[in-house]
């Protein structure tokens, strides 16, 4: 399974049950990763997605699907708990200090994930974001 985030950068992820940011050359670049696999996201998630090109499937927690090959996007609620179902990983990083209640509870290297690559970007609404792509 590979699991996509964005995190600023202290691991946040959500601030007061909202999200933090959102880019629309993140979605984008989240179109071209699932190319024409499948995208799992949340029904929190589907304004996200609404004009989206990927072919999308809206869940309550998207993380219990049973498709080993699925693309998921989490931006809300526990990794950890999910860490072995995990083969990749991809980080956006928003590269911001942003207020954040809810925070990315896994940890990659425990979890058996090791940095494969990482390139920037401007996004939309962020000067830079960071892409990092980690793999088991």
């Amino acid at each position: 399974m590979t699991v996509i985030i964005c995190l600023d950068d202290r691991g946040g992820m959500a601030f007061n049950n909202r999200r933090q940011s959102s880019d629309v050359r993140v979605i984008a670049d989240i179109e071209r990763v699932v190319d024409d696999g499948i995208l799992y996201i949340s029904d929190y998630s589907e304004e996200l997605f609404e004009s989206s090109s990927a072919s999308v499937i809206s869940l309550p927690d998207p993380m219990q699907t049973q498709d080993g090959d699925a693309f998921v996007f989490v931006e809300r609620g526990s990794l950890r708990a999910h860490a072995d179902k995990i083969d990749r990983l991809i980080i956006y990083k928003w590269n911001r200090h942003y207020p954040s209640d809810l925070r990315c509870d896994l940890d990659v290297g425990a979890a058996g994930l090791r940095l494969v690559s990482r390139r920037e970007f401007k996004g939309d609404c962020h000067e830079k974001i960071t892409r990092e792509d980690y793999k088991r």
